[in-house]
């Protein structure tokens, strides 16, 4: 299993990032956090499963299943 996550933190350190453009630029630290589970299942299928957290609330959850075509 294989997993990756995007850490939480200050500003300037690794996560998302919005960049306005206007008179000048402003660039502000998401709170968005990512984790993403890897795993090859019993039959060989690699699956993910993907969490998005805003502020620590879970906000969207997702699962993929990548499967070899014949």
């Amino acid at each position: 299993m294989i997993r990756i996550e995007s850490p939480s933190g200050r500003f300037g350190e690794d996560g998302a990032y919005v960049v306005v453009r206007d008179a000048g630029a402003h660039a502000a630290r998401v709170p968005l956090h990512e984790t993403f589970h890897l795993y090859v299942d019993a039959h060989g299928v690699l699956r993910t499963d993907h969490e998005l957290r805003l502020w620590g609330a879970p906000a969207v959850r997702l699962h993929y299943k990548l499967e070899r075509v014949s």
